[in-house]
């Protein structure tokens, strides 16, 4: 290859080359994702690594025998962007947006503290590594969206790696897209460095009479990806105290605010004894709504989901939900016949609980978030569609239908590739809010409405 680049720059046959280069990139990217589509849909690591393998031969080669051309770098490029947005992963899928969700969950498992967390150093290569994908990702606000659902269940749980490594992911995204970008995703850290702070000050104060530990989390509606709980509770008497004390305690800080606790983002901690197979009891790492049904059986044998509902207000579907998780970690049993659970089954704890560990995670994530999230994904686009389209009228009066268009996918495609349908269906929608309206007697032309 060294060889035939030297000979083509003597004679200038860069040009059919390039073109051919770009073209190999791409089936071969092309071929590889094909090879793993069924296995890679549900597997992010297998995915980027991938790309990765693919990425990296042909950059060295680049750079090597072809000389860091900055024409066969282009060409790259090109191959790379293809490939990596247009795939048969995102044909399995049945989805365009694969790539950008896969390489969010992908940075998720790097950036989360697990037992196999790599060194620093070798996570920060990793963290490079993603940075060049995200820069041939086509729909950069799918990455934004997923990776900051992911960040926002890490900083929450306390679960982060590194929080050091969190600030330079979200610096490296910020010098590739902006600080509108990332702004979101800093006004996070914000929330939970102040949190912490308050939360000192509360225990000092107003929480010295709280007999447990009590680590709130104050979260600024318009920062956080976070939906309102789907169903009323009523928290167990001693953590309704503590939640009454500290609102007060914040109220009084902050006059005019008001605060909304997210119950279905809580967690806590529950020490289980009177097991025969442990003699100093286990630990149960469970959600706020498995600590308020389990917190029932101190004084009662055996519930029916009835009951259990009357204590805790849980709507159905959550309140089936947690049984069938404790059920499922056999810390609750099911003492009536049955598969169906219903508001008639009766439960009652699993005196015979077995575990080879002390502290016991039973906070298991039920269904999959993914559809809502799609869904949220094109709502936003279509209002920043719509923003678009505001901002090239306001400047131009009066355009043309095919040219507003074109503008339009000009001023959004750093974050998404907008669909024409979604564009046609924009414009009606400002038509109709009275933003534009028809020229009259000229064919799709369209006049802004100051």
């Amino acid at each position: 290859m060294a060889r035939l680049f030297e000979l083509l720059r003597r004679v200038n046959g860069f040009s059919c080359l390039r073109d051919t280069f770009e073209l190999y990139v791409q089936a071969v990217g092309v071929a590889a994702l094909q090879a793993v589509a069924k296995q890679a849909v549900n597997d992010p690591k297998l995915y980027v690594e991938t790309i990765l393998h693919v990425l990296n031969k042909y950059r060295d080669m680049v750079n090597g025998s072809l000389q860091g051309d900055p024409g066969f770098l282009e060409a790259l490029q090109k191959g790379c962007r293809k490939f990596i947005n247009e795939n048969a992963v995102c044909a399995e899928a049945l989805t365009p947006t694969k790539s950008p969700e896969l390489l969010a969950r992908y940075t998720d498992a790097i950036l989360r503290k697990s037992a196999r967390t790599p060194p620093e150093n070798e996570l920060e290569r990793l963290l490079d590594d993603i940075m060049e994908i995200f820069t041939y990702v086509e729909d950069k606000d799918v990455f934004q969206t997923f990776y900051g659902k992911a960040l926002a269940k890490r900083l929450i749980h306390g679960t982060s790696a590194s929080e050091d490594l969190e600030g330079t992911m979200i610096g490296k995204l910020k010098g590739a897209c902006g600080f509108e970008f990332t702004s979101k995703l800093q006004r996070m850290f914000g929330d939970v460095s102040v949190s912490k702070d308050k939360a000192e000050i509360f225990r000092k104060g107003d929480g010295k009479a709280v007999s447990f530990d009590f680590t709130p989390l104050v979260l600024a509606t318009g920062a956080w990806p976070l939906q309102s709980p789907t169903t009323d509770f009523l928290a167990p008497a001693d953590l309704h105290a503590c939640a009454a004390l500290f609102s007060t305690f914040y109220e009084r800080e902050f006059a005019g605010r008001r605060l909304k606790w997210l119950h279905q983002l809580s967690k806590g901690e529950l020490r289980g004894a009177g097991y025969a197979s442990s003699k100093v009891g286990y630990v149960f790492q469970a959600s706020l709504y498995q600590m308020g049904v389990l917190l029932l059986f101190n004084e009662h044998k055996q519930l029916s989901l009835a009951d259990i509902q009357a204590s805790t207000r849980l709507a159905d579907a959550v309140l089936v939900n947690t049984i069938k998780v404790l059920m499922k970690t056999k810390v609750m049993t099911r003492v009536d016949a049955g598969e169906e659970i219903n508001k008639d089954t009766t439960v009652c704890a699993n005196n015979n609980f077995k575990s080879k560990r002390t502290r016991v995670l039973i906070n298991i994530p039920v269904g999959d978030d993914t559809p809502a999230t799609v869904k949220t994904i094109e709502e936003d686009r279509l209002l920043q569609i719509q923003a678009a389209i505001v901002r090239i009228m306001k400047m131009r009066k009066q355009l043309q239908h095919t040219q507003l268009v074109t503008e339009t996918i000009a001023m959004v495609q750093n974050r998404f590739r907008p669909k024409i349908q979604s564009i046609k269906r924009s414009i009606d929608i400002l038509i109709e809010k009275e933003y534009l309206e028809r020229v009259a007697d000229q064919k799709d032309v369209y006049s802004y409405i100051a």
